[in-house]
C-alpha cells in the first residue's frame, strides 16, 4: 500500500523540480550575457565552442544563477573584480553542466586576493583552498589567471579548487547525483590503490607530481586534465576517464553527445 503512494510522491516532487527548472530557465529576470563577456568564455573555454544550442543557454542560466547566488568578496586592489567572478563562475558551472542539481550548497562564498596570501587556518602561504566548515573557496586572482593563460598545461587553480568542494558537496548534500558522485570516487580510490595503476603511474608523466599527494590532490588533478587535454586523457588512461566521465555527466572531449 505504502510503495504505490511513495512512488507518486516521489514522481510528483521530480516532476515539480523539472517544472520548476525550465521555468526559472525560460523566464528568470536575470541579465543575460554581455557581448565582451561572452568573448571572455569563448577566449578560455575551448569547451563552450562545442555545446549545442541547448546547452549553451543551460550554460549561461547556470552562470548568471551563480554569480547572483554566491558570495563574492575581494581582498586588495584586485583589477577586473567582475572579469574574475565571471572566469569563477564559468569554472563552477561549465563542471556541474551535467548534473541536474548544479547550485552547489557546499559553496556560499568566494574570497579573492590579489595574488598570494596568507592562510591564518594553517599558517602557511596559499595561491587556493576550500574550507568545508565555512563554505568558503579562497583564490589568488594572478594564478586563476594564469590557470587560463595555457589551456592544455593541466594546471587550472580555479578547476582544482572546485574540484574539492564538489568532493564534500557530494558527501553533505543527500540525492542520487551525489550517490553515483561518491560510487565513483570509491572506484577511483581503488583503481588508484591497486598496484598496476600505481606502476604505470610512476611510469607516465601525464599527472603531475601533486596528484601523488592523496587521493583528494589526484581526483583534482585528474579534473584539470579532464578539462584542459580530454583526449589526450581518454588514450593514456582510459579507465580514469571513464570515471570522471561518469562521475560530471559531462564529456569534455565529445560534450555535444551527452
Amino acid at each position: 500500500m505504502w510503495i504505490p503512494v511513495l512512488f507518486v510522491i516521489a514522481f510528483a516532487t521530480y516532476f515539480l523540480y523539472l517544472i520548476r527548472d525550465t521555468y526559472q530557465h525560460n523566464f528568470s529576470r536575470l541579465a543575460p550575457l554581455t557581448i565582451s563577456e561572452k568573448k571572455i568564455i569563448l577566449n578560455n573555454f575551448p569547451v563552450y565552442k562545442k555545446l549545442s544550442n541547448q546547452q549553451k543557454q543551460k550554460f549561461e542560466y547556470r552562470l548568471l544563477r551563480f554569480r547572483r547566488d554566491k558570495q563574492f568578496i575581494f581582498h586588495g586592489i584586485t583589477p577586473r573584480q567582475e572579469d574574475m567572478a565571471l572566469l569563477l563562475s564559468a569554472t563552477a558551472t561549465i563542471l556541474t553542466l551535467g548534473f541536474k542539481r548544479y547550485k552547489i550548497p557546499a559553496i556560499e562564498r568566494l574570497i579573492i586576493y590579489p595574488n598570494q596570501y596568507f592562510s591564518k587556518l594553517n599558517r602557511r602561504n596559499h595561491i587556493g583552498e576550500y574550507n568545508p566548515g565555512l563554505k568558503t573557496i579562497v583564490f589568488s586572482a594572478a594564478h586563476v589567471k594564469q590557470g587560463f593563460e595555457i589551456p592544455n598545461d593541466n594546471k587550472n587553480l580555479g578547476v582544482h579548487e572546485f574540484a574539492h568542494a564538489l568532493s564534500f558537496n557530494a558527501i553533505l548534500e543527500r540525492n542520487f547525483e551525489n550517490r553515483n558522485f561518491r560510487k565513483q570516487m570509491d572506484l577511483l580510490a581503488a583503481v588508484y590503490d591497486s598496484v598496476l595503476f600505481q606502476q604505470k603511474f610512476e611510469e607516465s608523466s601525464y599527472f603531475r607530481a601533486y596528484s601523488k599527494a592523496n587521493i583528494q590532490e589526484f581526483f583534482a588533478v585528474a579534473v584539470e586534465n579532464y578539462v584542459e587535454t580530454p583526449l589526450e586523457f581518454r588514450q593514456e588512461f582510459p579507465e580514469i576517464y571513464l570515471i570522471l566521465r561518469k562521475m560530471l555527466n559531462f564529456d569534455f572531449h565529445k560534450p555535444f553527445e551527452v
